[in-house]
């Protein structure tokens, strides 16, 4: 299959000096690849590049074809859909399975998070080679199929950057980035996860044999040690009673105990050093860093109303819910919002956590303290330093909070890095940090679509520690395995009318 992006010796770093990788070579062909990676190692920055909107800093890319890149993240434009999407449309079954239930005369900036990104994916889908950064994300059951189908018969080539373990078994070839250079794995997602597993697998027991080798060696030389000792004192002894001059006997005995302990010391040097090796080339296997942030929260008393809704329904043009709410909340209830792309999910938080619309019925949350991360973590300004955006919320001097962020895995410089610049995983952990380190430990937590850009092992890390969060849980997520492992207790679905 003939190549249609070919990079040569690809080197990147960030304007304050970071390098994100270096010599990369890579060659891309009319198939469908998946980038992976752990957050923040520059897999956004790599596929900009790729599509000529980031010069590298070394190295050149050669592109056989046109390269169209869908971002993560793009604000939507203030014109109506078929505006955006043009007067040009191939309207083939894929494209029109995207676009299911959205308005053409609809206002681009009306739309949920997951039309939205169904609009963008519809208006992309050309012959070109397209580089699809999270491009699952916000989209409930149907949008993901629809992602899945036009991967599966799509010819034009196609770079996938995701999280999302269904969308990579479309994909044949995975590309790994991380602090180690780029690693091509071929043969699809059970090849890659088997690879990584049998890396793993011979990894620690290479580890468990050079620990096992050092300690040894360290046993070796406290018995050489003790063998000294005593050897020492009979030839003092001997020399005592005439033997050898006990001047020379101990200038001997010295240079024998110096030259063995450089030779043990050299050992157990070359042997800590095999453990360390080990060890790093082990823990680089993670896709991501684990937080140890606790997000514990607060307890709700069992009769504590945290919402209520009675006949509620909003209104734009029309009605949006097909029937009005009603639902009653206490305690530290866990609830999952449930409903298609559009349905009126966010709005229902956003009307719960305060926001005015035209409404009928009634909405109301119980006086308990919340935090809110929405789909573009808002809560962030973009422009600041991720230290700024926790100073003015957080009690407490400069260094306590660099030692909470650093439990969020922002450590050293990396607080003082603008939010705009963070990768969407990094995003989400600086809106749970600005969260719970605030003022008030929240009774509440509001998440929707956590999951987007989270790497597989930090969903499962994320997962716990909700399980473990007292206070009341709502979340809107299509990740069905990760709503069960976060044991919701009820379901709330809506749907539009």
């Amino acid at each position: 299959m003939a190549a249609k992006i070919v990079a040569c010796g690809l080197s990147f770093e960030l304007p304050d000096g970071r390098e994100l990788f270096r010599n990369l070579d890579l060659s891309l062909g009319g198939g469908v690849a998946a980038l992976v990676g752990p957050n923040g190692a520059g897999k956004s920055c790599l596929a900009r590049v790729l599509a000529g909107e980031l010069a590298p800093l070394a190295g050149v890319v050669h592109r056989q074809v046109p390269v169209r890149l869908l971002p993560q993240r793009h604000a939507p434009e203030p014109i109506t859909v078929a505006q955006f999407l043009g007067a040009d449309r191939d309207w083939a079954p894929v494209r029109a399975q995207l676009m299911r239930d959205i308005d053409l005369r609809g206002a681009c900036t009306a739309l949920s998070g997951g039309q939205w990104m169904r609009v963008r994916l519809a208006q992309a889908l050309g012959d070109h080679f397209l580089i699809l950064d999270e491009p699952t994300n916000d989209l409930d059951r149907e949008g993901r199929q629809a992602v899945d189908t036009f991967l599966r018969h799509h010819e034009g080539g196609a770079l996938v950057i995701s999280h999302d373990r269904e969308l990579l078994r479309s994909c044949r070839e995975f590309l790994e980035l991380s602090n180690r250079g780029l690693q091509s794995f071929s043969g699809g997602w059970s090849a890659y996860a088997e690879a990584k597993e049998r890396e793993r697998a011979r990894l620690s027991a290479a580890l468990e044999l050079a620990k096992r080798e050092r300690d040894t060696a360290m046993v070796r030389q406290v018995e050489q040690q003790e063998r000294q000792q005593k050897r020492s004192s009979r030839g003092a002894a001997s020399a005592a009673r005439g033997g050898m001059p006990a001047i020379l006997a101990g200038a001997r005995a010295r240079r024998a105990q110096v030259a063995r302990g450089k030779l043990d010391a050299q050992a157990l040097e070359r042997l800590h050093a095999a453990v360390t090796a080990t060890h790093e080339a082990l823990h680089d296997l993670k896709v991501e860093p684990l937080m140890y942030a606790r997000l514990s929260g607060r307890e709700l008393p069992a009769g504590k109303l945290v919402a209520e809704a009675r006949g509620f329904n909003v209104r734009f043009r029309d009605w949006l819910y097909a029937k009005d709410l009603n639902f009653t909340w206490h305690g530290s209830v866990r609830v999952a919002l449930q409903g298609a792309n559009g349905s009126g999910k966010t709005t229902l938080v956003r009307a719960l956590l305060g926001d005015t619309f035209r409404t009928r019925g009634e909405l109301r949350r119980g006086a308990i303290s919340a935090v809110y991360v929405d789909q573009r973590c808002s809560m962030l300004d973009d422009t600041r330093s991720l230290l700024d955006n926790i100073l003015g919320v957080a009690p407490g001097t400069v260094t306590q909070l660099r030692t909470a962020l650093a439990s969020f895995l922002f450590s050293e410089d990396k607080v003082f890095q603008k939010v705009g610049d963070l990768s969407g995983g990094e995003r989400l952990r600086a809106a749970l940090a600005r969260g719970f380190l605030g003022s008030q430990e929240p009774q509440l937590l509001v998440l929707d679509e956590p999951t987007n850009n989270l790497d597989f092992e930090n969903v499962a890390f994320l997962e716990n520690l909700l399980r473990r969060f007292r206070g009341a849980l709502v979340v809107i997520s299509h990740d069905e395995p990760f709503l069960a492992n976060c044991e919701v207790s009820q379901e709330l679905v809506v749907g539009r009318s």
